[in-house]
């Protein structure tokens, strides 16, 4: 009798796992979802990333068939619950609602918990957010060319304000100010209502805010100078486009995501992938965000698809931070 040889045996122990492994996977995405899918919203409720992460959750659950729930982990600029989220157990049921271009580049933390591409599994983009730009009430400008030219003249006498250091509204008016080559002064905040404050209080002289503040600018409180979008604003019509404005091609926006820890099965990540794309094809989901200001709607898309997405996302963003040399945490 011939015995087989040790090689062979732990080949077959080694296949017999894959294969195991394997049907374990697909058992698990033939019954998912079985419970309630939490959703981890890196920022505090009332949030615009708040507004919409529920107002997706609510069709998110109908089209999966289950509860989803938000579960509020702010802090960090999104390090807190992003960390939470790679720690989670990789069977779907713990998402993270995340902004690009702050949890995806290691360059824009000095002390990052995790990599986005890889710690996460791309599930899906669900809209982007478009900002404008406004400055305090008493700047003596009355549109972004004359803006430009105050900056351009005497550029250590103004001020910018964001929700912190490496945060969108930081890197937006970065790009900004490299875009026109001068360096301002950076004011940070712990959050966008504080920046909005201290413009209409003349503390600071500009900032990039999302275009639900244009209640501000029409009464006056705030001087409005150009959306950071390809497009004009349906809601605000009035309010040009950066480039219409005078400065060609320069946007500021951040984009929503839907990522699930790393080793999620390929199978869940599709069923949950499947979902999504449903929710943002439709028009009510557009109508629940559209009071946000500046959304443009993704649209439904691969999981790989969506990972290269959020690979020129974080190459942009590093690119910005290394040329313009900003200082991070």
């Amino acid at each position: 009798m011939q015995f087989p040889t040790r090689r062979r045996t732990l080949r077959d122990i080694g296949l017999g796992a894959l294969a195991c492994c394997a049907l374990t996977a697909t058992a698990l995405a033939q019954g998912f979802p079985s419970r309630p899918i939490t959703i981890v919203v890196p920022f505090v409720a009332g949030s615009p990333t708040d507004v919409a992460a529920r107002s997706f959750a609510n069709d998110f659950g109908l089209a999966l068939n289950t509860p989803v729930v938000i579960d509020n982990r702010p802090g960090a600029n999104q390090t807190i619950a992003g960390a939470y989220v790679t720690r989670a157990p990789a069977d779907g049921y713990t998402l993270f609602f995340a902004n690009l271009p702050a949890v995806v580049a290691p360059s824009l933390q000095a002390q990052l918990p995790y990599h986005g591409l890889r710690d996460f599994a791309p599930v899906s983009e669900i809209l982007t957010l478009g900002f404008m730009l406004v400055t305090a009430p008493s700047v003596p400008a009355t549109n972004l060319k004359e803006f430009i030219a105050l900056l351009k003249a005497d550029p250590g006498k103004y001020s910018y304000g964001s929700s912190g250091i490496s945060t969108p509204i930081h890197l937006m008016a970065e790009m900004f100010n490299k875009e026109l080559g001068i360096k301002t002064l950076h004011v940070p905040y712990k959050g966008g209502n504080q920046v909005q404050m201290d413009l209409i209080s003349d503390r600071i002289t500009y900032a990039f805010l999302p275009t639900n503040s244009m209640d501000f600018v029409r009464s006056g409180k705030l001087k409005g100078f150009g959306f950071a979008s390809d497009k004009r604003d349906p809601g605000y019509p009035e309010l040009p486009t950066m480039s219409e404005a005078g400065l060609p091609g320069f946007k500021a926006v951040v984009k929503f995501v839907l990522v699930a820890p790393k080793r999620t099965p390929a199978e869940v990540v599709a069923k949950l992938n499947g979902a999504a794309n449903q929710v943002i094809a439709s028009e009510g989901f557009y109508n629940k965000v559209k009071t946000l200001g500046g959304i443009e709607m993704s649209q439904p898309a691969t999981p790989a698809q969506v990972s290269a997405r959020i690979a020129e996302e974080e190459a942009r963003w590093d690119a910005l931070v290394k040329k313009a040399d900003i200082q991070l945490e």
